[in-house]
């Protein structure tokens, strides 16, 4: 793989997904006994982080290339306990381990739109790390991952350009309650008035920064939840469209086909079958 461009290869250390315990945080000494490099990305929850450059909200979406000798102090929200996904590596050439002091990662904190392509290779990776066979697609995998958060991280800086950090953290925030409720999402004039933004204002800073507009964004929200539930659960169609805030099942028929092509009885059919 090529980061900023050096070419490396990757060395898998210890990766795990976790949805962390009541009472679970970071203190000071977790960040003095880290040796290697670890990727945390955040799938579920809220929390804090502290680093040297500040203070880090934890959301879904949320990405840090965490390296020695800084500083990574957490803690979650009780009422809404992070789930995480994490990998240990190191970066290698010609075989051997480099220096961690040979290369300083492009980013240390993303927060990343693509929730299911990272959540998606990220498991993957865990899945294969322990496997023998599986080590060398999970080290290609982790490298490949890699390289597209450097690159969305440069997009996104080009793209936030121009756009007050405080704006920016605003949507993110919002965007990160779409998407862990999106059943349950205030109306976009709610969510504005929460950020004390005008409702148009805050849909074109959220269009700026998510590159949609919020009631596109709680839309999709919606019908990707709606996937996952009827591939994962034994809910019924009325009961998924009811608990995901559609005002009849016919509606959500209808917005689900616009969205996917399938009704979400064929949806569904299409899996078990």
């Amino acid at each position: 793989m090529k980061l900023a461009g050096q070419s490396f290869a990757v060395a898998l250390g210890h990766a795990g997904r976790v949805r962390c315990e009541p009472g679970w945080h970071l203190g000071a000494d977790w960040a003095r006994g880290l040796h290697d490099y670890d990727l945390w990305f955040v799938w579920a929850g809220r929390g804090r982080m502290k680093t040297d450059q500040g203070e880090v909200p934890l959301v879904p979406g949320a990405c840090i290339w965490m390296r020695p000798g800084r500083r990574y102090e957490a803690s979650q929200d009780l009422a809404a306990p992070l789930g995480i996904n994490f990998i240990h590596f190191r970066l290698q050439r010609r075989g051997r381990n480099l220096p961690l002091s040979a290369f300083t990662p492009p980013f240390e904190v993303l927060h990343s739109r693509q929730l299911d392509l990272l959540d998606g290779m990220m498991r993957r990776v865990i899945e294969l790390a322990g496997d023998p066979d599986g080590a060398p697609v999970a080290r290609e995998m982790l490298g490949a991952l890699l390289m597209e958060l450097v690159r969305e991280e440069g997009a996104t800086v080009k793209a936030a350009a121009g756009l007050d950090q405080h704006h920016r953290d605003v949507v993110l925030q919002a965007a990160a309650r779409i998407r862990e409720s999106p059943g349950r999402v205030p109306t976009i004039a709610a969510l504005a008035r929460g950020a004390g933004y005008s409702v148009d204002h805050f849909s074109r800073v959220f269009l700026k920064v998510t590159r949609s507009r919020p009631q596109d964004y709680a839309i999709n929200a919606r019908i990707e939840r709606a996937r996952q539930l009827l591939s994962e659960s034994d809910l019924t169609i009325g009961m998924i469209a009811e608990a995901l805030g559609f005002r009849d099942i016919f509606f959500f028929s209808r917005q689900f086909r616009q969205k996917t092509g399938q009704t979400p009885t064929d949806f569904r059919r299409g899996l078990r079958s």
